[in-house]
């Protein structure tokens, strides 16, 4: 059934508001409300910046204050159709043991767009490339969810050297071709839409039972030139995109040498336990693990186990200071 509504119809307030500082910040805190954040009161809006290059897209970013001086970095990447807005609430919660920042991958959120050829894992390698030069940064580790997570698992395997750790957020490289089908499905679809409202009820007809919540997609929604609200990403990417799957993605992951986490939504569709555990078994040293309550976007659905098995994972992986010495008797 449609949820197309008369062509005549203006968008709500609310709607107009869409990215106006009040609107995001209750957003904001709406869902932390929702996921149950602890001291959600400590919440904040991230600065933004973009990475120009001379050539290749321009990408946007963003970056949460409050960490130290010495704290390491988490470089967060989002999945195919996604933004970084996604991982606002984990990075509000590792923002006092990390330098968080989160890229919206080219042809997603405010970065660029290019040809439909110039997508993939290839040139998430270069943007991530890109970031890392532009930005100066050091022992980086990387989250990266889905789209986001193969083209991390690609640069990491081709640049051994250069991370300190990477964490697989639910994709490996045997998925299940259902799930990964209702998820291009979605995304290869033209939509525009009226107001949020119209979003809403688009959302509850393709997924009655979970579907994703307003608040949480608005982010990832522009204005058209024809005045009606559109999804932020390059759907063509999709039809084109150049990735390594299977045993291509398989003879790659080996080369990684860095610590490694793999984890999986307990309720994902795309990323099964047998998945998650054949990729560990790829990777020297690396360990895979299920977060409840979880579907294939975590950071979505459970940013508060995400965020903690973050700093677990950060903490295994930088050593302490040695005590100092004793003064003899």
């Amino acid at each position: 059934m449609s949820t197309r509504r008369h062509p005549d119809v203006r968008p709500s307030l609310r709607t107009l508001r869409l990215d106006s500082f009040a609107t995001r910040w209750e957003r904001l805190l709406s869902a932390a409300q929702r996921h149950a954040v602890p001291h959600h009161e400590d919440l904040v809006l991230p600065a933004e910046g973009m990475v120009r290059r001379g050539s290749g897209p321009a990408l946007h970013y963003l970056e949460w204050p409050g960490w130290a001086a010495d704290a390491p970095v988490v470089l967060m990447l989002h999945g195919g159709g996604l933004h970084a807005h996604t991982f606002d609430l984990t990075a509000n919660l590792l923002r006092s043991h990390a330098r968080c920042l989160a890229v919206d991958l080219r042809g997603h959120g405010e970065s660029d767009w290019v040809e439909p050829t110039s997508y993939g894992s290839d040139a998430i390698c270069e943007d991530i490339d890109a970031v890392i030069a532009a930005l100066k940064l050091e022992d980086v580790v990387v989250v990266g969810h889905s789209l986001g997570g193969m083209g991390a698992m690609v640069w990491a395997g081709r640049r051994p050297a250069a991370l300190k750790g990477i964490v697989i957020v639910d994709v490996a490289p045997e998925m299940d071709a259902a799930g990964i089908g209702s998820v291009g499905a979605f995304v290869t679809t033209p939509q525009s839409f009226v107001d949020l409202e119209e979003v809403q009820a688009h959302l509850a007809a393709d997924s009655p039972t979970r579907a994703p919540r307003v608040d949480g997609v608005a982010a990832n929604l522009r204005w058209g030139d024809d005045g009606r609200l559109t999804f932020k990403y390059d759907s063509s990417q999709f039809m084109a995109m150049k990735l390594e799957l299977r045993d291509d993605l398989r003879r790659i992951v080996r080369q990684i040498v860095c610590p490694t986490s793999i984890l999986r939504g307990e309720r994902s569709h795309v990323t099964s336990e047998t998945a998650a555990a054949e990729l560990a078994g790829l990777i020297p040293g690396a360990t895979w693990t299920t977060i409840p309550d979880a579907g294939h976007t975590i950071q979505s659905s459970n940013p508060v186990a995400l965020a903690a098995h973050i700093v677990k994972f950060l903490d295994e992986i930088t050593p302490t200071s040695a005590p100092p010495p004793q003064a003899p008797q």
